[in-house]
């Protein structure tokens, strides 16, 4: 079975040390499957229970009936799940448990010895320490995350890629609160097998994922994330990263949180700018920005982008204008500021004008109607001809003009400081490079990656991925 089929689309899962006892994380996953609407089989696994919560359960995977194509492990015994996965001829393995390179030195050392075992026999392994694989589509919710209490999980085209299992939650109970959805959520922990890269291939070839967005803490395979993109941008979908680790404090987070190392923040810029890949500053921007991008190629623009303004909140429109100016955006002319005339049809007039104008995107800005009368303040936005990338800035807290923005493919922002990102962000877009920059001037790009240990050093032509690496420049570009 192709390794996508297994993650997203088992015909069968089972769920290793399930709980009988709702209220434990080890009995979510089998809850939620259910809750969600899973059509394909559920098999728990527990040594110790005839049942669990009403299901007939079996004490190792290799006692079930059925061929299993993906096992969620939520034991300690991850070595033992894995051998009786290999016996059943599980596909893949997501694994909950930590204490691998999350856990230290002697955590690696485990940690390589699983992936070597996992190869000989023939399992692919996600995690450890991840909360697992949800397609909203389908209901597949393989996961313990508690975001999967939420009654109905909100459908759309926008994949995310995230080493924090916790931060899948987060996005996708905010994307909900706005009307965003979501197509696949995976959480790639400790990335001893299945890498970031490799689930960017994955995405890149499947037909519900128009964006796909990344939560990094590090880059432990950068010539496999490389030519991911390189996919992704050759199929028309865009991929945004918000990367932790601007500061040091940062990286001493990401550091311990899942036994990951950083590298130097300018070198993962000029990284990501090379491999065609939006960076964004803040998290509310990466929820955010996905209407913004889908369906568009990168402008490549060689100057600073210019935003054309209409606004009917004059101070609302200058608070992301500020910022817009600190990120070096220009205006292409004055703010168009209806506040004191503003209609629907003088401003969807004055929309029309600006599309046609010398401007490379539009902002959008609307004040209290955007709260109390959702429909006429989207609906000259929604039916504006967007000849260019239109953004709106809601100022009030307006939650319903939020979700018509969202179902229209528009991007909107509660804020002004995720605004202004957002589009210094895509201007800042460009395609991915044929090759590399010449590194003699470019002492930070040099820089970049080592490894947590000399004895797990990748080096070309070794068969296995690292289990703990950041960025080395040059990268050998594909």
């Amino acid at each position: 079975m192709k390794l996508a089929e297994a993650l997203f689309a088992p015909r069968a899962v089972a769920l290793i040390g399930a709980s009988g006892d709702a209220g434990k994380n080890t009995a979510r996953p089998q809850r939620y499957l259910k809750k969600h609407g899973y059509a394909g089989k559920v098999f728990p696994v527990n040594p110790v229970r005839r049942e669990v919560l009403g299901e007939k359960a079996w004490p190792r995977v290799s006692e079930v009936p059925q061929k299993v194509d993906q096992a969620y492990i939520l034991i300690e015994d991850v070595e033992q799940a894995l051998e009786d996965c290999g016996k059943a001829g599980v596909a893949v393995a997501s694994i909950f448990s930590g204490g691998f390179a999350d856990a230290g030195p002697e955590g690696v050392k485990r940690q390589a010895r699983l992936l070597e075992r996992a190869r000989a026999l023939g399992v692919r392994l996600l995690g450890p320490n991840s909360m697992g694989v949800i397609d909203v589509p389908s209901g597949m919710a393989v996961s313990v995350n508690a975001v999967l209490e939420m009654p109905e999980l909100p459908a759309g085209s926008t994949s995310i890629v995230s080493q924090s299992g916790t931060m899948l939650g987060t996005l996708l109970s905010r994307g909900a609160a706005r009307g965003l959805g979501f197509a696949k959520l995976i959480s790639v922990g400790n990335e001893a097998d299945v890498g970031v890269g490799e689930l960017v291939e994955l995405l890149a070839a499947d037909a519900a994922t128009r964006t796909i967005l990344l939560f990094l803490e590090t880059i432990r395979d950068a010539e496999r994330l490389a030519a991911a993109s390189r996919a992704a941008h050759a199929a028309g979908k865009p991929i945004v990263v918000y990367k932790l680790g601007r500061s040091a404090l940062g990286e001493a987070a990401a550091r311990s949180h899942t036994g990951a190392l950083a590298g130097s923040d300018a070198a993962l810029d000029a990284y990501f700018r090379d491999c065609g890949i939006v960076r964004v500053d803040m998290l509310e921007t990466l929820l955010e920005i996905a209407p913004l991008v889908a369906g568009r190629s990168a402008p490549d623009l060689r100057r600073p982008g210019r935003v054309a303004v209409v606004t009917t909140t004059g101070g609302g429109a200058a608070t992301v204008v500020d910022r817009l100016g600190m990120r070096g955006v220009e205006l292409s002319a004055p703010i168009m500021d209806l506040t004191m005339a503003g209609t629907t049809a003088t401003y969807a007039a004055a929309l029309e004008k600006l599309m046609r104008s010398e401007c490379d995107a539009v902002l959008a800005a609307v004040g209290s109607s955007a709260q109390f009368h959702p429909e006429v303040a989207v609906e000259p936005i929604v039916a504006c001809a967007k000849s260019k990338p239109v953004v709106t800035f809601f100022t009030p807290q307006a939650d319903r003009s939020l979700a018509l923005a969202a179902a229209s493919g528009i991007a909107a922002f509660r804020t002004p400081e995720a605004c202004a990102d957002a589009l210094a962000a895509f201007f800042a877009w460009q395609a991915p490079r044929e090759r590399p920059t010449g590194t003699s001037s470019s002492a930070p790009r040099r820089a970049l990656i080592s490894s947590a240990s000399s004895a797990y050093r990748w080096r070309p032509g070794r068969s296995s991925r690292p289990p703990i690496s950041v960025i080395r420049s040059p990268i050998p570009w594909r």
